[in-house]
């Protein structure tokens, strides 16, 4: 059974969005034990604003935004406090790039939650393109919490969480997600809802058939609609071995399994739908996949249309690893 995070980092920068990732930091460190880190990093003082003769120097002006910086943060610290918080919370303020700062943290804590928010359309795909946060998911291997703001500003974020959403696609890497959603769920006391998509029948009706070149038709598999009523079958077998082992590893009683013929994202999206606290938490690749894993991706288009947060799991990659858990062959629908 996996610990559950000892360390939550919350990186601020001074906007209303930043800070709004503040509220679900609270909830998971007040369900799981941890303690808060408050990270506010700023820009080093440029060179054209240091005069020693009007007595600007760099090393008190640098030392002056720190204080600043600092007081601000230990402000939110007595807010959160006043507001009955009884988390521990440290404060962090550093000179220089934020996501610098931010995966050192990481590094220095590799099993702590990082906790942020973004906009909603469109929001991830700005995130992506240069933003902090979708730097730090390039560098980091921690599990992120990202919450999606409306908008409106205000944030979908649960009270309690009483449902969890993990989508599978049968590998070991998706697979992943489970041991998070698991501690989460028994810490919770939340239900689990194990999903996968699988092709539907106009998949195999497109894809089944061979025709040679003379226009005769050539070897033809069984029905598609049979197929997918198979391949159907597996995947609900697959999602109840995973749901017993859920079960058996942390002592749930609420473990449910869903399969669908349909769009993955939309799919996940409308479970998510279903409850008004819940959690998606589903894998994603980082460093040099995460072009690939999140820009017009499942994780991607979950995390923009998701009603409730998602919890993004990062595998750290091994190096020409394929390798397929409890696999429903080759032909289930992508997930992640």
């Amino acid at each position: 059974m996996m610990t559950l995070h000892k360390k939550i980092i919350v990186p601020l920068d001074g906007s209303e969005l930043s800070d709004q990732a503040l509220r679900p930091a609270m909830l998971m460190a007040e369900t799981t034990g941890a303690t808060v880190n408050l990270v506010r990093c700023f820009a080093s003082i440029p060179r054209w604003q240091v005069d020693r003769y009007q007595g600007r120097h760099s090393g008190s002006m640098s030392e002056s935004e720190h204080v600043r910086i600092t007081a601000w943060l230990k402000a939110h610290k007595l807010r959160l406090a006043k507001d009955g918080s009884t988390v521990p919370i440290e404060v962090s303020a550093h000179e220089g790039p934020a996501v610098e700062h931010i995966t050192r943290l990481a590094n220095q804590e590799p099993d702590a939650l990082i906790v942020m928010s973004t906009h909603g359309r469109g929001g991830l795909s700005r995130l992506i393109m240069g933003s902090v946060t979708s730097r730090v998911v390039r560098a980091v291997r921690n599990p992120m919490f990202i919450v999606r703001s409306t908008e409106t500003d205000m944030l979908n974020t649960p009270e309690v969480i009483d449902r969890i959403i993990v989508p599978l696609d049968g590998t070991t890497f998706s697979e992943a997600a489970l041991s998070h959603a698991g501690a989460l769920a028994a810490s919770f006391g939340a239900r689990v809802t194990l999903y996968q998509a699988t092709h539907g029948a106009g998949f195999f009706q497109s894809n089944s058939e061979w025709v040679g070149s003379n226009g005769e038709a050539g070897f033809e598999f069984s029905s598609p609609s049979k197929m997918a009523t198979e391949l159907a079958v597996q995947s609900m077998n697959y999602l109840s071995d995973c749901a017993d082992s859920l079960k058996a590893e942390f002592g749930l009683t609420r473990v449910d399994v869903v399969n669908s013929q349909e769009n993955a994202a939309d799919a996940i999206v409308r479970l998510a739908g279903d409850s008004d606290n819940g959690l998606v938490v589903m894998t994603t690749h980082g460093r040099a996949g995460v072009g690939r894993a999140l820009l017009g991706s499942v994780a991607d288009r979950v995390v923009r249309a998701s009603p409730v947060p998602t919890l993004l799991v990062q595998e750290p990659a091994v190096h020409g690893d394929m390798s397929v858990g409890r696999s429903v062959d080759n032909l289930v629908g992508a997930v992640l």
